[in-house]
């Protein structure tokens, strides 16, 4: 067997490991028949809502990609552009720190005829709009529920200013690989150095990758330079994207009919739990999610209706879409098949 497919094995079984350790847990912890009771009694209109809410999501990052790639001269259709967002979303979601989602979306536009260099510069103002508009709201939330998140949730604030950091640490290097080559590789020589140092095998293999991306970036600066109305754009429709994204929770809260908490309020602290768990090093975030999600929102749902909220909520913009989205994977390996088909 090839050495991508034993990796790719490795994968799919530590992500389906992972989820069915998370279930396992969640429901232990969660009398199922409770849950199906705040379930049968919840408003349907609004749990559709929170559906919907994904679909933005998912149709937002469809709009960009579709943009970038018409002003380069491709003509998509959304629905081809659809596609490409859903197989994002289930390789972002099986591999650790949603890494294996931009190259699977290359891999699949080139497929349709669309040059690596234009899907990678395509993603990679998708990339900086959405770690902005991540940022951007993650920092809104934390400065408007400060004294919940240092006083009421204990240790989990130091995993939130981590994430953070760590967003900002990404949004800077993004920032200084587009718009200036110089740092870069200055960075990357420095870097290179200190592995010299400790005598890393592979550092070579490490300045080569690392300096062939800086290519990539100083391309996106180029475009950037002349297509500025472009990137504004892209970040507009990211910040409405991840907004429609945390406001499932709110959704759910107002299911099981709650009132008191304005959806503000609800929407920023999940962009603030999404920026906590986003760069953690586990695919989809599994069990971090939720365990974050039960300490986090305990303030906004009762004891009896939390676990089941963190279902439901979890459910919607996670579970239930890595199956839609594996759909659509099916779909676009159908596709490329169809067009490698030679005629007779």
């Amino acid at each position: 067997m090839k050495k991508s497919t034993i990796n790719n094995i490795i994968k799919y079984s530590i992500f389906v490991l992972l989820v069915g350790v998370t279930l396992y847990v969640v429901f232990q912890k969660n009398d199922f028949g409770n849950f199906l009771a705040n379930l049968k009694g919840a408003n349907y209109w609004f749990i559709l809502l929170g559906i919907l809410c994904m679909v933005v999501f998912l149709g937002a990052e469809a709009s960009n990609i579709r943009l970038i790639l018409k002003n380069l001269g491709h003509k998509l259709t959304f629905l081809q552009s659809f596609r490409y967002s859903l197989v994002g979303f289930f390789f972002s979601s099986i591999t650790p720190s949603s890494t294996g989602g931009q190259p699977a979306q290359i891999y699949f536009m080139n497929k349709d005829g669309i040059p690596i260099a234009h899907s990678t510069l395509a993603l990679l103002v998708e990339l900086m709009g959405y770690q902005f508009a991540t940022g951007f709201l993650a920092i809104i939330g934390f400065i408007l529920n400060f004294k919940m998140i240092v006083f009421d949730l204990g240790k989990i604030k130091f995993l939130i200013f981590l994430g953070l950091t760590i967003n900002l640490i990404i949004l800077s290097g993004l920032i200084v690989m587009i718009f200036s080559k110089r740092i870069a590789i200055k960075i990357v020589e420095g870097l290179t150095k200190i592995l010299k140092f400790f005598h890393y095998a592979k550092v070579e293999a490490f300045e080569k990758s690392f300096l062939s991306q800086i290519d990539e970036y100083h391309k996106c600066s180029l475009y950037l330079k002349e297509n500025k109305i472009i990137l504004l754009k892209a970040i507009l429709t990211n910040i409405i994207q991840l907004t429609a994204y945390h406001a499932i929770p709110y959704c759910v809260y107002l299911a099981f009919g709650l009132t008191g908490e304005s959806a503000i309020t609800i929407i920023l602290m999940e962009a603030v739990l999404y920026v906590a768990v986003a760069s953690l090093p586990f695919p989809g975030s599994v069990g971090i999610s939720e365990g974050t999600f039960m300490i986090m929102f305990k303030t906004f749902f009762s004891s009896t209706l939390l676990g089941s909220a963190m279902i439901i909520s979890r459910g919607i913009s996670f579970y239930f879409f890595v199956l839609l989205s594996a759909v659509g994977v099916i779909w676009s390996f159908f596709k490329s098949r169809k067009k490698s088909i030679p005629n007779t």
